[in-house]
């Protein structure tokens, strides 16, 4: 739920916790309506339900959940000096994404294919293709964000180099989505660096240097067929330059869903033994949950988990 919020209601949270108020109109909201009347953390304004105020526990509770993120998109959009105005029409998931794009520029900016199909790749999470084409801000964002009036016509196919960099991580992370990607602090949090290898981005791994090499490289990803046989595809080319790659253990194995789930199209094959996974490639305990998920028809999305916890279990 707290994803969906759009920079209205973020900066209004903000202002609750600096300014103690707000006359936003937030309430409808399904989050500020969960903080209000089911958390008790806001309340109305003696005399006038229109206002919010803070109720106790409301700054500690921001602190914690709601004040660093709202920093981090405040402190990037403020770099590329994009309006206030503008900002009234992203939400949150277009302001992770503008980020991912904003940390990547100089790759993306070299290999620009069409509007269209920038947008079908970083946007699939509200409509693809014609997302930017529609939302004239954000369009003018992204313009501004990788310095371009335009983008070219012609139609291409290039692989793009997506990371989320750290001057000295302890580890590598590769990521099948984009989703921890869209959320920088974890890196730093983690003191580790992310890199996207999802789709048919697995030949990007070839850039990462002899240093990273040589430190741990972990492997996010959907447990499901796909993810875990780009799992077993990485895990061969990376073994076979010396480094040490592993699964990460997925921490939402509660949340696993049926593989029917809607948009999703990896599927168990149940004409191979163990879905032609090779076994030797995981440990016992992976062998046991993918048995496990395979048996009910399950899998387990990526974005479910939560990432700071799957590395410092590791």
């Amino acid at each position: 739920m707290i994803d969906n919020l759009s920079w209205k209601e973020l900066k209004a949270l903000n202002d609750l916790y600096e300014l103690q108020r707000t006359s936003a109109k937030i309430q409808k909201h399904p989050y500020i309506a969960h903080l209000l009347h089911d958390k008790g953390l806001l309340d109305h304004k003696i005399g006038n339900r229109n206002v919010l105020v803070p109720s106790i526990g409301f700054n500690q509770f921001y602190e914690n959940k709601l004040r660093g993120r709202y920093s981090y998109y405040r402190e990037f959009l403020s770099t590329y000096g994009i309006e206030v105005d503008a900002r009234k029409n992203f939400n949150e998931e277009d302001l992770r994404t503008l980020m991912l794009i904003g940390e990547n520029r100089a790759e993306l900016s070299q290999k620009l294919t069409n509007l269209e199909d920038f947008s079908a790749k970083f946007f699939t999470y509200a409509g693809g293709a014609k997302y930017l084409k529609n939302r004239k801000s954000l369009k003018e964002a992204l313009y501004r964000i990788l310095d371009i009036q335009q983008f070219p016509n012609e139609k291409k196919d290039h692989q793009w180099r997506l990371v989320i960099d750290h001057k000295d991580p302890k580890s590598v992370i590769l990521c099948e989505n984009k989703s921890f990607l869209k959320q920088p602090w974890i890196a730093k949090e983690l003191q580790v660096k992310l890199w996207y290898v999802g789709g048919n981005n697995i030949s990007i791994i070839n850039d990462i240097d002899s240093a990273e090499l040589a430190k741990p490289i972990y492997y996010s990803c959907d447990w499901d067929l796909a993810g875990l046989q780009i799992y077993s595809r990485i895990k061969a080319i990376l073994e076979g330059k010396g480094a040490k790659f592993s699964l990460l253990f997925p921490n939402a194995i509660n949340k696993a869903m049926p593989t029917d789930s809607y948009l999703h199209k990896s599927k168990w094959s149940y004409k191979k033994e163990f879905s032609g996974l090779p076994r030797e490639d995981f440990e016992h305990n992976e062998i046991k949950l993918i048995e496990h998920l395979i048996k009910y028809d399950l899998w387990i999305e990526e974005e479910s988990n939560d990432l700071v916890e799957m590395v410092r279990t590791k």
